[in-house]
Order: C-alpha cells, then sequence, then structure tokens
C-alpha cells in the first residue's frame, strides 16, 4: 500500500470509515442507513471501495452518493480481496483518523462516536462483535452464540478485528497496510507487526458492530479452510520472528470431530462440524504443501467468489 495521500490530497474530514465492498447489493444499504444515522459531532466520510462487484452494488451505492456528500465511491479492481479493498480505501481517505467495518455488517448506534472519541487517545482501537441479530438461531449456536470483543493470537498478542477498528492515518503511513498474503487473518499479522512496533490495540466497549456470520456450507468451509491454512502460515511468521507461540492441542480438535459425528443430523451441527473440519484441513494444507494437491481437489468448489 502506498503511504502517500491519493493524489496528495489533504485531510478534510476527521474520520474516514471504510467500507469494502464485493457483491454486497443485498447488504449494503442497511450498513450505510447505520453510518449516516450515527450521532457524532465531529466531520466524517464514508468511502465504499468497490472490488469488481458484478450485481447492483454500484447502483445502491451511487444513490447514497447523489444525496449525501458524506458517501464516496472509489473503484478498486486491479486486484480481489478484502485486504486489498482496505488499503485502497486508506489510500484514498481523507480524514486524520481511519475506521473500517464491512459492507455486510451493521453498526450499533453509537458506534461512530465510540471508535472516533477513542482514536483521540489510541493508535489503534477495536471492538465488540455481536451475532445474535443478523444471524438465525441455529446458526448463532453453531458458532457458541457469544459476543467477541478482545482477540487474542497465540496467547502471545491482541489483534484489532479487521471488521470492527479505527486507526490513525500516521500508523499507516509509517508501518503500511494489509499484507495480502495473510488473507483472511490479514487484521491479525497487520496487528502483530504493530505490537511489535509498540502499538497496541485499545478495545472499545461501546464500539459494537453486528456481524454476519456465513449462512451456507460452501460459504463456511471456504472461510474455515483458508483461516486453518493462514493460521499455520502466522505461527510460522511469528516464531521466526522470535517468539514462543502457545500450543493448541490440535489432536484434541480431531477428537471433537470424531466425538460429535452424530451433530451432523441438524444444522447447528452440520454447520460446526464443517468448520472445524475446514480448519484442521487448511492447517495440513499448509504445513504438507508440496503433497496435497489431493486437498485442493476436495475444495475446489470454494475456488468461487462468496
Amino acid at each position: 500500500m502506498s503511504s502517500r495521500r491519493a493524489q496528495g490530497r489533504p485531510a478534510t474530514v476527521e474520520l474516514s470509515v471504510i467500507v469494502p465492498a464485493r457483491n454486497a447489493a443485498s447488504t449494503i444499504s442497511e450498513q450505510l442507513d447505520a453510518l449516516l444515522s450515527q450521532d457524532w459531532d465531529r466531520t466524517f466520510e464514508i468511502v465504499v471501495v468497490d472490488n469488481g462487484s458484478s450485481d447492483a452494488t454500484r447502483t445502491v451505492v451511487e444513490k447514497y452518493v447523489a444525496r449525501d456528500g458524506r458517501v464516496r465511491l472509489v473503484d478498486a479492481r486491479d486486484d480481489v480481496g478484502v485486504a486489498y479493498c482496505r488499503n485502497i480505501g486508506m489510500t484514498e481517505a481523507r480524514g486524520s483518523a481511519i475506521a473500517i467495518c464491512d459492507a455486510d455488517d451493521v453498526v450499533a448506534p453509537g458506534w461512530l462516536r465510540a471508535i472516533g472519541n477513542a482514536l483521540h487517545d489510541h493508535a489503534l482501537v477495536s471492538g465488540r462483535l455481536d451475532v445474535h441479530r443478523l444471524n438465525p438461531d441455529w446458526l448463532v449456536s453453531s458458532r457458541g452464540g457469544v459476543e467477541h470483543s478482545i482477540f487474542t493470537f497465540g496467547g502471545l498478542f491482541q489483534f484489532a478485528n479487521g471488521g470492527n477498528m479505527g486507526v490513525r492515518r500516521e500508523v499507516v503511513e509509517r508501518y503500511g497496510g494489509f499484507d495480502q498474503r495473510f488473507v483472511p487473518a490479514e487484521d491479525i499479522e497487520w496487528s502483530f507487526r504493530l505490537w511489535r512496533s509498540g502499538v497496541n490495540v485499545h478495545y472499545v466497549e461501546n464500539a459494537l458492530i453486528h456481524y454476519r456470520l456465513r449462512d451456507s456450507i460452501p460459504a463456511m468451509w471456504r472461510q474455515a479452510y483458508s483461516s486453518g491454512r493462514v493460521h499455520s502460515k502466522l505461527v510460522e511468521t511469528v516464531r521466526a520472528a522470535g517468539y514462543t507461540v502457545r500450543p493448541d492441542r490440535e489432536w484434541k480438535r480431531w477428537l471433537w470431530l470424531l466425538r460429535h459425528l452424530p451433530s451432523l443430523r441438524t444444522n447447528a451441527g452440520r454447520a460446526r462440524w464443517i468448520v472445524v473440519l475446514g480448519g484442521r484441513l487448511g492447517r495440513i494444507r499448509h504445513l504438507f504443501a508440496r503433497h496435497s494437491h489431493h486437498l485442493d481437489d476436495i475444495v475446489a468448489f470454494g475456488t468461487r467468489s462468496r
């Protein structure tokens, strides 16, 4: 990511909210409505970064652009992925501080104020994720049904969740943006780089986002498999930097899969089982990359976009 502000553009607002979007026509209106209804007495903009959507995402966003000057639409077509979109958005941002949320989630009332105010005292902030509002009960129960607030990697460092975070512009300009090689855990790798440089994440209790879970088996599989693959890569990266990562007792998860075979009879059970299995095979895929062409065949259906 370039550290220069796009076109040498001076900061004209206090906070830029980056919203990456790819084929988000069915959900982005709810997110934009929630953002535009936020109660905050300072200036902000909403930068929607369209990642080559093939649905009506652009049409939906253009209507918001036409009626509210706080909304901008930016093209990002040279690559694919949320990390790439976030980097483009941060480059294009006009604000002295930056917040990030996703097009398929919904910010709760007070989110903007909580993130914006926290960035006056902290360089990197993150907030809570709630899964109850946007997901059916069976899907919520498959993930434990809990709110996520503090995220920790390997018992070593805390990280900012990429779908609910804020950062001062000078941090991005000094340390760069997200590393696309670590998607879908680019936020963990980025937080690790910042943590090593002395930039710690501060959690903001009132910065709540309603998070939309993947609700189809293929989408769950793709996310879990990718996360498992990247997890092993992250562990190697952290250890190569001289740190010890707490063992996670992988064998217990394989045992869990055997014990919970009967759970495949229910929607919630199948969802949880697929997520655990996908994560396990993702880790194997990374650890035995030279001999895992057969695993690529197993997950071939997951190469399509969500």
